[in-house]
This record gives structure tokens, C-alpha cells and sequence, in this order.
């Protein structure tokens, strides 16, 4: 077993289903996203120490992010594999690889547990909001190390505690207490699963990598209205989705528009709704 008391292969498989089924809200929203998150991608290029000819491994890289980043930096002479758990989620990477010119981006269909590549085949790696899904993470990160030249960097992001991700902190709660929802068990993996610098920091520790550093940062999303908001939320957030579509007809309407209304509570009124939300980095050397 993975994490405690979760089954991980029947884990993976809810996670390929749940991400393929949000890979076109994440294609719809691409634009959006990348304009609130885009510096999250440059600096975890930078604290793996992505260079010109570099040969970069993005785990779990859903819609071809960090990996475009990275293959801009890397340049002709590097390469870039993007593995993701989901083929839709890869094939919109490769439609973005293509309609940004670039030829220096693979793609590779798996978790992250079962990644299979050379010794020292790369000299960094990267996961942006991707590792902290993997049920048997320091496990993965482990795996991630030995393909990576001895000396090399890792980089990875998770979100900060609950309440200061008020993104997906407002929509959980909410689904959780109108759907009467029990809390998941401890160490269920997600995007909250590593929401303090002790705890994405023991990921890469428990992998082995050595002198890691932790430092945040701050994404903020600016929404025109508590229903585009709630939009957002139903298009991209699998894990939510995933937890108002196990009800049936009414309850679902009922969940989605108690999230609305938590977020037009949440910014005082019908209007923009502005949310800053923590950003945890943390890197090593392998």
C-alpha cells in the first residue's frame, strides 16, 4: 500500500479517469491559467537549473506545463519528456508543443510510479502540482532520482495549507458540508496532501535528494464573477468534480450553486472576485 489505508493501483486508475474527463476545461482555460501561474513554471525551470541543452523530465505534466516552459529554455540542442497519467491530458500538451513550434518535446503516458527510464538519462526534473497526486510519492521520487545524473536538480510545487488556497479550499468545503462528505483519511494524496514547507520538503528527502530548499510563492486568480468562478471549478478541478458526481441529479445542481454563493460570500458581493492563494516550491539536488 501507498499511503494509509488507500489501494494504489485502484487510486491511479480513479486519477486517469478523473483527469482525462478535465482535460478539456484545462484546454479551455489554458489561457487563464497561464496568466496566473506562468511564473510558478519559470521558477521551478530555474531551481532545477534547466539551461540550453538540457534534458528535462516533467512528471505529471497534464496540459504541457512545466514542459513548455523548459523546452523554450532548453533550446534546440535539449530535450524535454512530459509524462502525464492521462492520454487526453497529453494530447493537448502535444497539440500546444505544436502550435508553439517547438520539435524537442516527447511525450510519455504514465504515472509517475511507473516511469521507466535509463540511469542519469536527464539532468533535471520538474513537477508542478503533480507529484503530490501519487499515492506512493517519496516511492516515485526515489524512481525520479535514479534516472537523473548524479548532481542533478529537482523541482517541484504543492499548494499551501487550506486556508490560505481559497480556490479550492471554498469549493471543498463547501461540496464536503452539503454533501455530507467525510473528511478523506490522512495521507490521502491531492492537491492540499503537502501544505506545509515540512511536508513537500519530506517528499524529496524521503526520495533522497539532498540539501532541500523551500520557498513560496503566490498565485492569484481574478474571476469576473462568483459563477465564473464556480465555471472555472467545474472545468479543471477533478478532485471536486469527482465528489459532486458521485450524487445524482438535483444534489449536484445544489453543490454547485452553494459553491457560488460561498464565493460571491467570499468576495463581499456579486462582482470580481480576486483570490491570492499560497504556493509552496521546493528543490534538491540528487
Amino acid at each position: 500500500m501507498g499511503s494509509e489505508g488507500i489501494d494504489p493501483v485502484g487510486f491511479r486508475a480513479a486519477q486517469r479517469d478523473r483527469w482525462g474527463a478535465a482535460a478539456v476545461g484545462w484546454n479551455e482555460w489554458r489561457e487563464f491559467n497561464d496568466r496566473a501561474d506562468r511564473h510558478v513554471s519559470e521558477r521551478l525551470v530555474e531551481l532545477a537549473g534547466v539551461r540550453t541543452g538540457s534534458r528535462v523530465l516533467d512528471v505529471a505534466a497534464g496540459y504541457g506545463e512545466p514542459a513548455l516552459t523548459a523546452a523554450r529554455k532548453v533550446g534546440p540542442h535539449g530535450r524535454v519528456v512530459a509524462t502525464d497519467i492521462a492520454a487526453e491530458m497529453l494530447a493537448f500538451g502535444r497539440a500546444r508543443v505544436a502550435a508553439a513550434g517547438l520539435d524537442n518535446v516527447e511525450f510519455v503516458e504514465s504515472d509517475a510510479a511507473g516511469l521507466d527510464f535509463a540511469p542519469a538519462s536527464f539532468d533535471a526534473a520538474v513537477s508542478r502540482w503533480g507529484l503530490i497526486f501519487e499515492p506512493d510519492a517519496e516511492a516515485a521520487a526515489r524512481r525520479i532520482r535514479g534516472f537523473l545524473e548524479p548532481g542533478a536538480r529537482i523541482a517541484i510545487s504543492s499548494w499551501g495549507p487550506p486556508d490560505q488556497v481559497p480556490f479550492l479550499s471554498i469549493p471543498m468545503r463547501t461540496t464536503m458540508e452539503r454533501l455530507h462528505l467525510p473528511t478523506p483519511p490522512a495521507g490521502t494524496p491531492g492537491p492540499l496532501s503537502r501544505p506545509t514547507p515540512a511536508a513537500i520538503a519530506g517528499l524529496l528527502e524521503g526520495g533522497g535528494f539532498s540539501k532541500v530548499a523551500v520557498e513560496q510563492a503566490e498565485v492569484t486568480f481574478e474571476f469576473d464573477s462568483p459563477q465564473h468562478f464556480t465555471a472555472y471549478v467545474k472545468a479543471i478541478a477533478a478532485p471536486i468534480r469527482a465528489m459532486i458526481e458521485q450524487h445524482a441529479g438535483a444534489a449536484q445542481e445544489e453543490a454547485w450553486n452553494a459553491i457560488t454563493q460561498a464565493a460571491e460570500d467570499e468576495g463581499c458581493g456579486p462582482g470580481p472576485l480576486r483570490l491570492s492563494n499560497l504556493v509552496l516550491l521546493a528543490s534538491g539536488i540528487a
